[in-house]
């Protein structure tokens, strides 16, 4: 353990030198602040056309019935979500190359393992010490966040928000460093640093951004905005039961869908936050409940990476590296 620690300490000094720390930082801050403003912009807007048209109703002398639009704070964050999904996931791989770069390079991933130090010490001191990297990252962002939400858009959090944001911050970090474990493999398993980071971002495209996209241009909801069925002023049940009429299509749409670590993390963020509408005033532990399986694939996804990176690093023929 103690080796790990020194490892850990002299991995997040690296860090800082390289300057990583600041840039990450600095745009991840950036890009909160700008989707909770935006959003808040937009809440505003919908708030003044509600009553513009309300006020137009009781003009003509009808009685409007139409429900005035309520602020939930933490929906503000899909934006910081969205950004975290991208940018983190980049984040994790940039790591994750960097940390076996620096040692190939300066040959002294050779010069470590001759000395009295495990493989398993080199590989949970370099994830320490990048987790905790990571870890003051999504601290500053959601201390950020939630100051942005107090001041910006106003609200008031309550300790159960509170604690939704801290599990959304919590998952944000498995993610990264799930990304952070597989590239890492990727630059441990392969002989060229710049092969193992053009398969890592492959992975990232089709992970990121290609799966998800697929599965979104195919939900029949989002053709238009704020929802088809929100539209037309169907109700969940109706939702379903039109979708039950598409079965085959829907489940195919799903599983392209799922195939995305990246579509469990957001589908997790997404519920916590309240952005699913059906999700806002539901009990945590029912959340939790109902989306057990979506946070259990990116666990799964960051034990299995982690895992192969152990079984790569005690292969003997890592010590021949050119």
């Amino acid at each position: 353990m103690n080796n790990s620690l020194i490892i850990a300490r002299k991995e997040f000094k690296d860090i800082l030198h390289s300057g990583i720390f600041r840039i990450v930082l600095l745009l991840l801050l950036a890009l909160t602040a700008t989707s909770v403003i935006v959003s808040s912009l937009v809440f505003e807007s919908q708030v003044t056309s509600y009553q513009t048209s309300l006020q137009t109703l009781k003009d003509l002398g009808k009685q409007p019935n139409a429900p005035e639009p309520q602020l939930f704070p933490l929906n503000l964050l899909r934006g910081a979500v969205d950004y975290l999904e991208i940018v983190g996931a980049i984040l994790g791989i940039l790591l994750g190359s960097l940390t076996i770069a620096r040692e190939k390079n300066t040959q002294t991933l050779k010069l470590i393992l001759t000395r009295p130090v495990s493989r398993k010490d080199l590989l949970f001191g370099k994830m320490l010490g990048n987790a905790t990297f990571i870890g003051i990252v999504l601290v500053f962002v959601g201390l950020f966040a939630f100051l942005s939400l107090v001041l910006v858009a106003g609200a008031v959090l309550t300790l159960t928000e509170i604690i939704k944001l801290l599990l959304v911050l919590v998952i944000s970090w498995i993610y990264i460093m799930a990304f952070f474990s597989l590239a890492e493999f990727l630059s441990l398993g392969m002989r060229s640093l710049s092969n193992a980071l053009i398969v890592a971002f492959t992975i990232w495209l089709v992970f990121v951004l290609i799966l998800p996209q697929i599965g979104d241009t195919m939900d029949p909801d989002n053709q238009v905005p704020g929802g088809f069925f929100n539209s037309i002023h169907f109700n969940k049940e109706q939702e379903k039961q039109v979708l039950a009429r598409f079965s085959s299509y829907e489940t195919t749409r799903n599983f392209i869908e799922e195939l995305s670590v990246t579509k469990h993390y957001e589908r997790t963020a997404f519920a916590l936050l309240g952005i699913k509408p059906e999700f806002n005033g539901m009990q945590l532990l029912d959340i939790l409940g109902q989306k057990w399986f979506d946070i259990l694939v990116t666990l799964l996804f960051f034990a299995v990476t982690t895992f192969a990176n152990y079984s790569i690093l005690n292969k003997k023929n890592i010590l021949l590296w050119d």
